[in-house]
Order: structure tokens, then C-alpha cells, then sequence
């Protein structure tokens, strides 16, 4: 099965990659939000642990804004694949 715009598991996989996109840029709010999104809607098929990166202290320096990033683009790519062989 593909990503598709009517799915509501394709909509959260793809919420994590804009998670990913808006840490990457060094919005936190933004990117934050729709990892919450994202848990909420994937529930336990996100490995990812969420509420070590919702942390206020987690997010300090550039450098960690880019780590979670690629970790967040990690589980993207493993959910989109495992969705995409089904």
C-alpha cells in the first residue's frame, strides 16, 4: 500500500516528515505540533519516543534540531516503507 490522501495512517507518516522539515528550519512550535499530530494518529507503530523530544531542554542548539530531524526523517522513511510492502 502507497501513501494516499484519503488515509488517515498515510496522513500521519506524512506528518512526520513535515515534523522533520520544520525542525530542520529551527521552528520548534511548528514542528513539534505535528509530531504530536503524528503520535497521536500512529499511536504505537511510532517507535519514535516523542516525549523525549517534546522536552523543553531537548532542543538547545542547532545541532539538536538537526539530530531529531534526521531521527523524526528515520521513522518516516521505516513507517513509509513497512506501509509501502503490505
Amino acid at each position: 500500500m502507497a501513501l494516499t490522501k484519503l488515509d488517515r495512517t498515510s496522513d500521519g507518516i506524512a506528518d512526520l516528515y513535515r515534523a522533520s522539515y520544520y525542525l530542520a528550519k529551527k521552528s520548534k512550535k511548528t514542528g513539534i505540533l505535528l509530531l504530536l499530530k503524528s503520535k497521536k494518529i500512529l499511536g504505537k507503530r511510532l517507535t519514535l519516543d516523542v516525549n523525549r523530544i517534546v522536552k523543553k531542554d531537548t532542543l538547545k542548539s542547532s545541532h539538536d534540531y538537526y539530530f531529531w530531524a534526521e531521527k523524526i526523517l528515520d521513522e518516516f522513511k521505516r513507517l513509509k516503507n513497512n506501509l509501502s510492502s503490505n
